[in-house]
Parts: C-alpha cells; sequence; structure tokens
C-alpha cells in the first residue's frame, strides 16, 4: 500500500493561523500608541506621608477644596452621572474651583517670596470616590491646570 501525505489542508491551516496572529498582534493597542518619541511617564506607589499640598476632594454629593466645600455635585439627567450644576460650570472649567486655586496658588507665590526655600510646586492631591467618572473629573482637572497646578497626585487605596 502506498501512504500518501497530503500537504494542501495543512498549509490551508498554516496560512489561516498565520493570518490571524498577525491581525491580533496587529489590533492590539500596546503596539499601536508605541513610538520611539513618546517617553511613557513613571508611576511611584509610596507608603510615606505625602508633602502639605491642597487636596481636592470630588464624591457623589460635592466637590471640596481642603475641606470646604466649592460646589455641590447633582446628577445630570441626562446620563444619570454625576456633573456640576450650569452655575459653576463655564464650559471649560469650575469657576468657584478656578477662584479659590488661584488664591491657594497665590499664597503659595507669597510664601515662595518670603522664603525662597519653599517654592510654590503646582502640585495638588486628587481625592475623588471610585464610582465617579473620569468624565466628571475632567473639568476638575482642567481647572486646576488653568490655576497652575500641573502636578497631579492621586489618592489611592491600597490593595491589602
Amino acid at each position: 500500500k502506498d501512504i500518501h501525505l497530503n500537504l494542501t489542508p495543512m498549509i490551508d491551516l498554516m496560512t489561516i493561523l498565520v493570518v490571524y496572529l498577525v491581525m491580533s498582534f496587529s489590533a492590539d493597542p500596546a503596539t499601536l500608541a508605541n513610538s520611539k518619541d513618546i517617553e511613557l511617564s513613571k508611576v511611584t506607589i509610596s507608603s510615606e506621608k505625602p508633602a502639605e499640598v491642597s487636596v481636592i476632594s470630588v464624591s457623589s454629593e460635592a466637590l471640596l477644596l481642603d475641606g470646604k466645600e466649592i460646589c455641590p455635585v447633582i446628577i445630570n439627567p441626562k446620563d444619570g452621572f454625576p456633573d456640576f450644576p450650569d452655575s459653576v460650570w463655564s464650559g471649560f472649567f469650575i469657576e468657584p474651583l478656578k477662584v479659590a486655586l488661584d488664591k491657594v496658588k497665590d499664597n503659595g507665590k507669597a510664601i515662595e517670596a518670603i522664603n525662597p526655600s519653599k517654592p510654590f510646586k503646582g502640585e495638588i492631591l486628587l481625592h475623588a470616590d471610585r464610582n465617579i467618572p473620569f468624565a466628571t473629573l475632567k473639568p476638575v482637572l482642567r481647572s486646576a491646570g488653568n490655576a497652575g497646578f500641573r502636578q497631579v497626585k492621586i489618592a489611592a487605596k491600597g490593595l491589602n
């Protein structure tokens, strides 16, 4: 008896496998976003007490700066997500938050003028409820950046 090995099904299978692998690797977002001129930020996890910085807290009920209420947080009737009232929302940033952060920045600059060893670094600590969506945090971050606070530290709870 002659035994024949039919290679056509094996070649078909290998072609399909190669096409599948090429397609799955090319759709990986990490591969798409990789570029030589982009350097990703470093993340540090620290258990030490943070330096004295102003704290922006966002809960489902209020926006606070250093424990003082800046404005309420409402539930948007259109999508059911937390949002800020139109009376404080300029379309780009939250006006009362920017005004309060401008005062904090002015105080920091005044301290820097008196004592150059304590420069104003533009750091802020963001402390937000885990159920607050990023769309709600975006105007908060925009307000902080507009007021000169460009270094945002995010408070998080450890897993253990």
